[in-house]
C-alpha cells in the first residue's frame, strides 16, 4: 500500500511539473552608468527547456559582467513548448564628453641680448599635468624668468582626460651690438715729434683667429707701453686704440670683434695704471684688411697681420 501511494505521488508531481508554466526573472546591478563602466546581469528561470539572454542560449540560472557602450535593453526568455516567460531590464549609458586640454605659451620679450632675461607666461585649461621643456612640471597658470645663453625654443605640453595639447615660444639671443660711434679717420698729430716717439714705444698687438684674448707676448708689449705712458713726460698723451680684423666673416660681425679687441687692449692698459680718460677706442672691422691668406703678423699683407690693434697718437705730451 505504501509503495503504491509513493508511486502515485511521484506521478502526480511529474504531471504538475509538466503542466506548470515557465518563469523568468532578470536583474541588473545598476540601471544607469557611464560609458565603459561594468554592470552585472543575472537571471533565474524555472520549468523551462530553452533559455535565451538577448537571443543567446544560456543556462537556466546565471550572471554576466558587461560594459555596455550605449543604452541597452536586456531580456531573458524562458520557453517550454508553446509556453514562455519573459523579463526585461534597461541600462541607461551616459556618454560623458571630456573637453580637450588647451595651452598658451609666450615669451616677453621674444628677442634678447646675451646676459639679458626673458619671461615665459603660460596658461592651460582642462589639464591634469602641464610641463615646459627646460622647466619641468609647472602649475596650470604661471610665469617664470629664463636666461638662455643661446636661442631657445620652449615647448609647453598639457595632458588631460581629453588628450594632449602643446604650444611653443622662442627666445632669440643675440650678441650685444657694437657701439655706433663716429670713427675718426686720419686725425693729424698735433705734435709729429711726440707722435713718432709714441709710435716707437706703443706698438701694435696681434690676435688669434676669431679671438679678442691677449696672448702673453702681446701682454708683454702692453706692459712696456704702460711703463712708457706712465712716465711724467708722457702722462698727458692721449691716444686711440683701433681694432681690426682679417677679411673673413661679415662686416657686422667683424665690427663687433674689432671693438672687443680694442677694448681688451684698453682694459689691460688701465689695469696697469694708465688713466682710462687718455684712451679712445674704435673698431674698423675688416675695413683696413689687406691680407689674402694666412701668414705671419710680421710679414704683411696677411690675415694674421690684419688681426691687430693699432695705437694712434692723438694729442698731448708737450713739455
Amino acid at each position: 500500500m505504501r509503495i503504491t501511494n509513493f508511486i502515485l505521488i511521484f506521478c502526480l508531481t511529474l504531471l504538475v511539473g509538466a503542466c506548470a508554466p515557465p518563469t523568468a526573472k532578470l536583474r541588473v546591478s545598476r540601471d544607469e552608468v557611464r560609458k565603459g563602466d561594468p554592470i552585472t546581469v543575472s537571471w533565474e528561470t524555472k520549468n523551462a527547456k530553452a533559455i535565451e539572454l538577448n537571443g543567446q542560449k544560456v543556462q537556466p540560472n546565471g550572471a554576466r559582467t558587461l560594459q555596455p557602450e550605449q543604452t541597452t535593453d536586456f531580456e531573458v526568455v524562458a520557453k517550454r513548448g508553446k509556453k514562455e516567460a519573459r523579463d526585461r531590464a534597461t541600462v541607461k549609458v551616459n556618454v560623458v564628453t571630456v573637453a580637450a586640454p588647451t595651452i598658451n605659451l609666450r615669451a616677453e620679450p621674444s628677442a634678447i641680448e646675451t646676459g639679458q632675461n626673458a619671461r615665459l607666461r603660460w596658461s592651460a585649461e582642462n589639464a591634469k599635468l602641464v610641463q615646459i621643456s627646460g622647466l619641468g612640471d609647472v602649475p596650470a597658470t604661471g610665469e617664470r624668468e629664463v636666461s638662455p645663453r643661446v636661442s631657445t625654443t620652449y615647448t609647453g605640453t598639457a595632458l588631460g582626460d581629453g588628450g594632449t595639447a602643446s604650444a611653443s615660444a622662442r627666445v632669440t639671443v643675440t650678441e650685444p651690438a657694437a657701439p655706433v660711434a663716429e670713427r675718426p679717420r686720419g686725425t693729424p698729430a698735433t705734435n709729429p715729434a711726440i707722435a713718432a716717439l709714441f709710435g716707437r714705444a706703443v706698438t701694435a698687438v696681434f690676435f688669434e683667429l676669431d679671438s679678442s684674448d691677449l696672448r702673453p707676448a702681446e701682454q708683454e708689449k702692453l706692459r712696456r707701453a704702460a711703463e712708457w705712458l706712465r712716465q711724467d713726460a708722457h702722462r698727458t698723451i692721449a691716444f686711440r686704440v683701433e681694432g681690426n680684423c682679417d677679411p673673413r666673416g661679415t662686416a657686422e660681425y667683424n665690427l663687433g670683434l674689432g671693438d672687443r679687441r680694442a677694448r681688451a687692449a684698453k682694459n689691460f692698459l688701465v689695469s696697469l695704471g694708465v688713466d682710462a680718460g687718455r684712451i679712445e677706442t674704435v673698431s674698423y672691422g675688416l675695413e683696413k684688411a689687406q691680407g689674402g691668406s694666412e701668414g705671419s703678423p710680421n710679414s704683411p699683407p696677411s690675415w694674421a697681420h690684419d688681426r691687430r690693434d693699432d695705437f694712434v697718437y692723438v694729442r698731448g705730451g708737450e713739455r
